[in-house]
């Protein structure tokens, strides 16, 4: 039996597939079989390069989808036929760094409480350049899956046994089938990430429509609903839930001066809400709740990144008090700073200027 089965979807991925599971292939740690999950349809070009991989290597193995599945059926395939002890994600356009394995297994090993560990991700392509760094500590992770998923999937090992005892698994009513399983994790066990770049993203053609992007935007908010009434056993009504959908700020496009104030209040009295029934509960970490509300508040209404924890002293009401520059100027302060390159950044906007019109 393998100590890691690593779980790569394909489909029409001829372009960097090689990259990808040479990556792999190169991995310090050998002690891994992966499971090459191929899906119907896929180009003939894809399905002889993986091929070809599966004939030189008794470690891999291809299945193929002999229907469409879409990417989480196609992952819950690959968990039900995983051998190893841990699995590894990845993707076909990325790439691993030589030590991810061995680093994984390592933190994995010493703690039993982990049942997905990730790190942090290099994003690169044409004009892109700067690395994810998400929270490390899994009791902010714990925290901050409320709100958002701030997780680099391509770079996740989990622990199989905690995935197949509490029947963890992709839901595929979900867009983000990823977001949507992390929130049911924090359930049986911890998650964490270890603070050093252990994969390369690649951001390329292949980007998220406008229209998925739309529909993400909804849904992200009915996920969060779902967790708090979950975790906490807090129920929030349609409109409070609208306020955690997190694919972009609604905040900065309401023109009304009225409405924007009314949203405000709601989302501060919300976040109160959510801070004092854990107080009840005790399902999260004070602190680290308090560091993810500021995050979500300071996103709303500052324009900071989604991600930026920092910690809170006086308590929960310190959050609502904090001055913020004008939030425009403020978000544009934090665009310019993480990325990095005149050429890249003015790239950046012209897109976001075609975005809008």
């Amino acid at each position: 039996m393998p100590k890691i089965t690593v779980l790569l979807p394909v489909y029409n991925s001829d372009k960097y597939i090689r990259e990808s599971i040479d990556s792999i292939i190169a991995q310090s740690f050998t002690d891994w079989d992966m499971l090459i999950l191929n899906e119907y349809g896929s180009s003939e070009v894809c399905t002889s390069i993986v091929k070809e991989y599966e004939s030189k290597d008794s470690r891999i193995k291809v299945i193929q989808n002999t229907k469409r599945l879409g990417l989480a059926e196609s992952l819950n395939l690959g968990i039900r036929e995983a051998r190893g002890e841990y699995i590894a994600r990845m993707d076909a356009d990325d790439i691993s760094k030589k030590d991810r394995f061995q680093k994984q297994v390592d933190f994995l090993d010493r703690h039993p409480n982990i049942a997905v560990v990730g790190s942090y991700q290099h994003h690169f392509g044409e004009d892109i350049d700067w690395v994810h760094a998400p929270a490390t500590d899994p009791q902010q992770c714990k925290s901050n899956v409320i709100f958002f998923c701030d997780l680099c999937h391509s770079t996740l090992m989990l622990r199989r046994s905690v995935f197949e005892k509490n029947a963890l698994y992709y839901d595929n009513t979900y867009l983000a089938e990823d977001f949507e399983l992390w929130s049911r994790v924090i359930d049986f066990g911890d998650i964490a990430n270890i603070p050093e770049i252990l994969g390369e993203y690649r951001v390329g053609e292949d980007n998220i429509t406008l229209e998925k992007k739309s529909k993400l935007h909804l849904e992200s908010g009915k996920i969060v609903a779902k967790t708090l009434k979950r975790t906490i056993g807090l129920e929030l009504s349609e409109d409070e839930s609208a306020l955690f959908n997190n694919w972009k700020n609604d905040y900065f496009e309401i023109k009304d001066y009225k409405k924007k104030k009314e949203s405000y209040i709601l989302l501060s009295n919300t976040l109160r809400k959510i801070y004092g029934k854990n107080q009840e509960i005790g399902f999260f970490d004070d602190d680290a709740l308090l560091r993810s509300i500021r995050a979500k508040w300071s996103w709303a209404r500052g324009g900071e990144p989604f991600n930026r924890m920092v910690d809170v002293v006086g308590g929960i009401e310190s959050i609502f008090r904090t001055r913020y520059p004008n939030p425009y100027i403020n978000r544009f302060y934090y665009f310019w700073k993480e990325n990095k390159g005149i050429k890249a950044k003015l790239k950046k906007i012209c897109k976001k200027i075609k975005e809008l019109f």
